[in-house]
């Protein structure tokens, strides 16, 4: 199986590391060139979770060069699916699958807009990586990796099996799901409530539920997902605060994905979060405050960031 993985952030050079150190033919596909040729001549450097440390020269291809893979892994933030669902059409010339491992909603309808909805898979990763400078991933924790066919795609059985068996000879715990379209939903429902809150607060995950004022907020954050949807369809068998409780405490040394950009400066995902929740809810006449409150705060601390004082 040909693996091309979109995007050399955190959890796109972990993929690509783990596939590569099992033998698989993978290549990272970027679009800067500096930043490719970087990657390509000094190797990934791959620190596995027993803190061992290795380089994986790993291929990196800029879109002009791209050819047919079997499996396409897109991995790039939400705001860069449109650019990055551009490069698919090579990617899956020959018939190949493309899969979204990505925050939020809407990456799978940018996606399929290109492509069409046949050949997508999507899924949800709880796996951690963090990625301390450009090319270099740290192996942060073991989670589980769910993926399915969403409505529309006609991906058969035996080949998401084998998408599935991919990640488990790379070590990488891997479900399939009949239900997909619900469990992004599911990790929707406890993102818009823990990475908002964590970015404004700038705290990690474990001390959000000691700090009551905003722990409201993120529960309410998550009940109006909840609701919304149930309003789209979806049957999300969580209880919104147990579920965020249990996510704070099993990662409560991590740092949200949202908290590390607004501290680096670059824009958040709010767009596909809890942008998506008030964004639906309107549609469906779902009142969502905290979800509209919570966006509009992210997008206010997205712009100050160069006009901080120090």
């Amino acid at each position: 199986m040909k693996i091309a993985v979109i995007g050399p952030g955190a959890l796109g050079c972990l993929l690509a590391g783990r596939f590569f150190g099992a033998g698989a033919e993978v290549c990272l596909v970027d679009y800067r060139p500096e930043r490719a040729a970087f990657l390509q001549e000094r190797g990934i450097i791959f620190i596995d979770l027993d803190g061992s440390r290795a380089v994986r020269r790993i291929p990196v291809v800029l879109p002009e060069g791209l050819k047919p893979a079997d499996l396409s892994i897109v991995t790039v933030k939400a705001g860069q699916t449109s650019t990055a669902a551009q490069d698919l059409p090579a990617l899956m010339a020959g018939g190949g699958i493309a899969l979204t491992l990505q925050n939020g909603l809407g990456n799978l309808e940018q996606m399929a807009a290109v492509t069409g909805p046949r050949r997508l898979l999507a899924g949800v990763t709880f796996l951690g990586a963090t990625q301390p400078a450009a090319g270099e991933v740290i192996f942060a924790g073991q989670g589980t990796t769910i993926i399915g066919a969403p409505k529309g795609s006609l991906v058969r059985s035996d080949e998401l099996a084998a998408v599935a068996e991919l990640f488990r000879r790379a070590g990488l715990a891997c479900q399939i799901r009949d239900d997909i379209d619900t469990v992004l939903w599911e990790k929707l429902i406890v993102n818009v409530g823990i990475n908002p809150l964590t970015a404004i607060l700038r705290v990690r995950n474990g001390a959000l539920p000691e700090i009551p004022e905003a722990w409201k907020l993120a529960v309410a954050a998550a009940s109006e997902a909840v609701e919304v949807a149930r309003a789209s369809g979806m049957a999300p068998a969580i209880d919104p605060e147990k579920r965020l409780k249990e996510v704070c405490t099993a990662t409560a040394a991590n740092r949200s994905s949202m908290l590390q950009d607004i501290l680096a400066g670059r824009p958040t995902e709010i767009d596909a979060l809890n942008g998506q929740v008030t964004t639906r809810g309107a549609a469906l006449g779902v009142p969502t405050p905290v979800n509209s409150f919570l966006t509009a705060i992210l997008k206010a601390l997205e712009q100050a960031s160069p006009l901080r004082v120090n």
